[in-house]
């Protein structure tokens, strides 16, 4: 998987600190799985279009529906220019599976 592009959000009502990633696939489930490693996994799979939620405490919260290609990251409200390379090596590190 990789991040295409990332873009300052800056009309997001749940944190004035938020950056989509526009990936290079949809999301899979086994993809959510990749991610839900950095931290506590939330599934909502009992709605038409499932989404999940990754809460990394005190970092940030990776949002995002499957099948889709981009997750939102909220970050921290007091940290500008936070560090995402780590987020964007993790999610480059999943391969897909055709």
């Amino acid at each position: 998987m990789k991040v295409v592009k990332q873009k300052k959000v800056d009309d997001c009502y749940e944190s004035s600190n938020t950056v989509d990633f526009l990936l290079s696939a949809p999301i899979t489930k086994d993809f959510v799985e990749h991610l839900g490693k950095l931290g506590k996994l939330l599934l909502f799979e009992e709605f038409d279009i499932p989404y999940f939620k990754v809460i990394v405490k005190g970092e940030y919260t990776i949002k995002g529906a499957f099948g889709r290609k981009t997750i939102r990251i909220l970050l921290p409200e007091d940290v500008e220019n936070y560090p995402l390379d780590p987020l964007v090596q993790h999610i480059e590190s999943f391969k897909i599976v055709r």
